[in-house]
């Protein structure tokens, strides 16, 4: 394992002399590896080494006796070892999102307050395998970005950089360096547990590819970098013409020539409506997907002189014959807005509160507030927005589709009361949920069904 992690360190240049390297240490055998290595180099390459360990107080005494291994483990090494408990569930509850995502957050907020300065780097532990689950997961999952699908090698972090050393080498390998260095790391028992998706990768998918390509690791890992080293390109031709497209720019709208844009190659077209889309939303955006890229290009490329589509977080993108407009209006009514549902997750619009979670009951029963999904069927992100005119959804026991105006007529839905109704949407802008009136046949669940996403709807003023 040391000399694969060395050249890869040298390869990717990593670490220099006098840099300050802050090690993310869970107590597990990737970070405890991560640690023993760079405590061998720290002298031979001159850089100062610092521990840090973040307790998440979701584990009770487990979580306890993993910061005791760390500061003990330090304690016999003689390395700088810093702590932060965070509350995760207070977090999670403030900001509606998961308990995995909200201490992935909390983490990364505090690592980037530690970098001061370029010469600070964050060192975490992600190996081989990591990439290769991340990777496929995103492929399966149905998210494609426009940069590349896995775990960048090195990106920037606060006022410092964030680098993944182990990239370049298997799990196998670091339980084999564990092994041969004396460590006993902690083990983490929900790393087995098939509820997590990324679980079900590992045991179910990995061995395959590995006993087909034991190096295939390294293949995914050059497939990442040469997808990024080609997406920095195109952003950066991408934004060569801008000049040439955008023909009015405020702080809340944009104004583009289609026929400008249509000129270029289609791959830049998608970064010029990136980049259009990230200045409104503000960079790294979790409204900004592939699917909204998509739905925006395929408005400028149709047939139709005038169109408009309502896009997440009350952005509107309308043409008019050449001109292409890219509004994000003040719109504070519930029906003129969209918002992003997470899995699980809550939100309240109105008088309306929906939310959703998941559940191992694949035999759960439908109430007239709810509909079931099959988890793996779902396209990510599920959104909330009123109704648009040429919506129409695959409605249940019913051939081909059916408006979504006409469902409201049938049902006496009052006008009032349709232009404020919330409709569940995936991420291909397919209707799945029409609360209490209609559920499409898109995710149904079937005899296959291994987790699903149960969607509650309320209306608070009932």
């Amino acid at each position: 394992m040391k000399a694969d992690v060395h050249k890869f360190i040298q390869n990717h240049q990593l670490i220099e002399a006098g840099d300050r390297l802050f090690v993310a240490v869970s107590g597990g055998p990737d970070s405890m590896s991560l640690l023993h290595y760079l405590w061998l180099r720290r002298e031979v390459d001159e850089f100062r080494l610092i521990a840090c360990h973040v307790h998440h107080q979701l584990r009770g005494e487990e979580a306890d006796a993993d910061a005791s291994y760390v500061k003990q483990f330090c304690l016999d090494h003689q390395i700088e070892c810093l702590e932060k408990k965070v509350d995760v569930k207070g977090y999670a509850k403030e900001k509606n999102i998961g308990t995995q995502l909200a201490a992935r957050e909390l983490r990364y907020q505090w690592f980037a307050e530690l970098l001061q300065s370029s010469k600070d780097k964050l060192v975490t532990g992600h190996h081989g395998d990591d990439q290769i689950e991340t990777m496929l997961m995103k492929i399966v999952r149905g998210i494609v970005p426009l940069h590349s699908f896995g775990i960048p090698v090195k990106r920037q972090l606060g006022n410092g950089f964030l680098i993944r050393p182990l990239l370049g080498i298997t799990k196998d390998k670091i339980e084999q360096y564990c092994r041969e260095a004396s460590i006993s790391p902690r083990q983490d028992l929900s790393n087995h547990s098939s509820t997590y998706t990324r679980n079900r990768f590992r045991k179910a998918v990995l061995p395959f590819l590995k006993k087909e390509n034991h190096h295939i690791h390294l293949h995914m890992q050059r497939q990442n970098e040469w997808a990024s080293d080609d997406h920095d390109f195109l952003m950066a031709e991408a934004n060569k013409h801008m000049s040439d497209i955008i023909m009015k720019k405020s702080e809340r709208n944009v104004t583009i020539s289609r026929i400008a844009l249509l000129r270029i190659g289609v791959a830049l077209q998608r970064r010029v409506i990136h980049l259009i889309l990230s200045y409104l939303y503000g960079k790294n955006s979790r409204f900004i997907t592939s699917i909204h890229i998509e739905q925006v290009l395929h408005m400028f490329q149709g047939k139709k002189t005038t169109a408009e589509l309502h896009l997440s977080d009350s952005l509107i993108v309308r043409r008019d014959y050449d001109l292409c407009h890219f509004l994000r209006g003040s719109m504070n009514r519930m029906e003129e807005q969209a918002q992003i549902l997470r899995i699980p997750g809550r939100i309240s619009l109105a008088e309306w509160e929906i939310e959703t979670y998941v559940t191992e009951n694949v035999h759960l029963v439908e109430g007239q507030h709810q509909m079931v999904l099959d988890y793996e069927k779902v396209f990510e992100p599920l959104l909330v927005r009123r109704k648009q005119p040429q919506d129409r959804m695959s409605c249940r026991g019913m051939e081909g589709t059916k408006k979504i105006g006409r469902l409201f007529i049938d049902r006496k839905i009052a006008k009032q009361e349709r232009e404020a109704w919330p409709l569940l949407v995936d991420g291909k802008g397919e209707v799945l949920w029409v609360p209490f009136l209609h559920r499409s046949k898109l995710a149904n669940i079937d005899h296959q069904t291994k987790k699903v996403v149960v969607v509650s709807c309320k209306r608070l003023d009932d």
